[in-house]
């Protein structure tokens, strides 16, 4: 049982901390509805088998700059993401876009590039999460299935919750307000992006 409180421990810190992927859940329940935010919240769970797989495997090879690249990358992405909603929260509305809401494949592809580019993911199952996860499989494979099943269930737990708040107060708003929650959510991604960026940027030179 330690195990599994630790990894969900750690799932819960993960989903409640800011990031790229914590603001998109938010941008796209405000956009779409509380079904959008939901589908946002569960990407950990599409993008980290791959995370998990390549980061226990080829990234403990990649070199400094390797990694500063994915950032670099990731960075672009997020703070492109965040130019769009801030463009188009100008002339937003909320019965327009209550009426023709994104569709699930354009909500699962923006939520997909966001977090395989961010080098987080990578970084944490390299450095904390992938090392817990071997250790806990040599005390029994189920210990190391439970401690990973713990983390994703913490993870996508909390940002699901996350979107089912923002659905609440999503009903109450009017277009300003709806325009200003839409602008603020794409500047959270630009500083996002541009944090990435300078975190990850240095890495390159």
């Amino acid at each position: 049982m330690d195990i599994v409180w630790l990894g969900l421990g750690l799932g819960l810190a993960a989903g409640v901390s800011p990031g790229p992927l914590s603001v998109l859940v938010v941008t796209a329940t405000l956009r779409s509805g509380l079904r959008a935010g939901l589908l946002t919240s569960v990407v950990p769970l599409l993008t980290d088998v791959l995370v998990v797989a390549l980061a226990l495997t080829v990234l403990r090879q990649l070199s400094d700059r390797g990694l500063g690249a994915l950032g670099v990358v990731g960075g672009l992405v997020v703070a492109a993401v965040g130019v769009r909603t801030v463009v188009d929260a100008r002339g937003a509305s909320v019965e327009a876009d209550r009426a023709m809401p994104d569709s699930w494949r354009t909500t699962l592809r923006r939520a997909f590039l966001v977090n395989i580019l961010s080098p987080h993911p990578w970084v944490a199952w390299l450095t904390v999460l992938g090392p817990l996860a071997v250790a806990a499989g040599r005390t029994s494979t189920l210990a190391g299935v439970l401690f990973v099943a713990a983390f994703y269930v913490g993870i996508v737990g909390a940002k699901a919750a996350l979107a089912v708040v923002v659905a609440g107060g999503r009903d109450r708003l009017r277009d300003a307000g709806y325009r200003r929650a839409l602008g603020l959510a794409g500047l959270l991604l630009l500083g996002a992006g541009a944090v990435m960026l300078l975190e990850f940027g240095p890495a390159l030179t």
